[in-house]
């Protein structure tokens, strides 16, 4: 079978193709999204490169490809590649495979490949699409590579691009957006502490899209509140756990909590603005992320799950899912069925359970790669093959949120009890 994964089947661009497909789609995108290129004189016109892009929303790889005179390669998803004709056409246009949340050495590979070849990597340093509007944490192994290859690096920062189409909405806005393009380094004085180039990366690059102007009145849409609660998955005020829903009409663009009756207005910049029991505005606009960052901190409450549930003692169930599909993959891109049922996370295990078995008991410390794919798709590793929930009518961040806060505290707890009284850590320790 082709292996869409194999660096041997990296090969540049066609510039006359690569002119047909700007030519065609360049009108497009510069047209609708008044897209419009700051700077994009600092990007070498031939020989390698690093590109480094914030990544804030689905968009960004096309309105880099037309502000550019030349083509740009990107690691793009695993998952785009399942298909073998997509996988051809990202091929096509630059594109390779990149496995979210892990060491993808087959892409880092493919990269240097390139570089060798005179080709301009793009590459998203957070590995993620924004939910919040904030920044990501960057992947260590960016550092890493800038500081070993030593060529050129430049950096665009997308501005208005996560306010014109939230990861989280179902219609992208209007919303000018500019990609503003600065020199990083040249390949001679790239520096040699990795935490300096962290720095310089991460302010470059920096989401500023919650400091811009946006007048209000002249963007006004409907349904600005749909789908929200995939990233507010709970109340907060009340902390009800999918407690907000969406108030009809959609033009309302309003939120509600079906527990204590708050209510919000969301607006065109990403804010929630706090209404009175009449549907009157009162108080300040709240940045989406703030409201985030808060429910993130809240105390996890357990849950009255089935009494057939085989918990043991001392484990408590946090989340309980409606009924989906749990799908495995033992080999890329060989991903099958493998059960419809619900999954129930204890702070201890995730768990998939059907009405007849449990085909999913995963210890939570062993579970790593964690992504939300588009379409909602919660992917995980658990001992070395790939399980995919499709979290349909649920918040998908809501698990992996919770997943990764329950994992860092199991790790917390077994460095505790890895430590003797003189406070030295002792690798045999036991777990919990």
């Amino acid at each position: 079978m082709h292996d869409v994964n194999d660096e041997k089947h990296i090969k540049l661009v066609n510039r006359w193709f690569y002119r047909i497909i700007t030519s065609i789609a360049r009108p497009i995108l510069v047209g609708y999204f008044k897209l419009t290129a700051v700077n994009t004189d600092v990007v070498p016109e031939k020989g390698p490169a690093f590109l480094l892009i914030n990544h804030v929303n689905f968009f960004d790889p096309f309105w880099i490809y037309v502000m550019l005179k030349r083509p740009i390669y990107f690691a793009a998803t695993e998952d785009l590649f399942r298909k073998r004709f997509m996988g051809r056409l990202l091929k096509w246009v630059g594109g390779f495979p990149k496995r979210k949340g892990s060491n993808d050495y087959r892409a880092v590979r493919s990269i240097l490949d390139i570089i060798k070849k005179g080709g301009l990597i793009g590459i998203f340093p957070e590995g993620v699409r924004s939910w919040d509007g904030l920044n990501s944490p960057i992947i260590p192994t960016i550092t890493k590579l800038i500081k070993r290859l030593k060529i050129p690096v430049i950096t665009c920062r997308m501005e208005g691009a996560y306010l014109a189409y939230p990861r989280w909405a179902k219609k992208w806005r209007r919303i000018p957006v500019k990609g503003i393009f600065n020199k990083l380094y040249d390949g001679d004085d790239i520096p040699e502490d990795e935490g300096r180039i962290y720095r310089d990366i991460s302010e470059s690059i920096r989401n500023r899209d919650y400091e811009l102007d946006i007048e209000l009145k002249k963007y006004r849409y409907k349904g600005l509140a749909n789908d929200i609660t995939k990233v507010l998955y709970r109340c907060p005020i009340c902390g009800t756990m999918e407690g907000l829903k969406i108030v009809k009409p959609e033009s309302k663009n309003m939120v509600e909590c079906i527990s204590c009756f708050s209510a919000w207005e969301v607006t065109v910049d990403a804010r929630l603005e706090p209404l009175d029991e009449n549907g009157q505005p009162e108080g300040t606009r709240i940045p989406l992320f703030q409201y985030s960052d808060l429910i993130k901190k809240m105390p996890l409450i357990p849950i009255r799950t089935e009494t057939h549930l085989p918990v043991e003692k001392g484990e408590l169930v946090f989340l309980k899912s409606r009924p989906h599909f749990l799908f495995i993959e033992e080999s890329f891109p060989n991903l099958r069925v493998l059960a419809f049922g619900k999954a129930f996370l204890t702070n201890r295990r995730l768990l998939f359970k059907t009405r007849i078995r449990m085909p999913l008991n995963a210890e939570l410390q062993k579970i790593d790669s964690l992504s939300v794919e588009p379409g909602d798709k919660f992917h995980f590793r658990y001992k070395g093959k790939m399980y995919r929930i499709p979290f349909n009518r649920e918040s998908p961040v809501k698990w992996y949120d919770i997943i990764l806060r329950l994992k860092k505290e199991l790790e917390k707890n077994v460095t505790h009890e890895g430590r003797s009284k003189d406070n030295t850590y002792h690798p045999g320790a036991s777990s919990l």
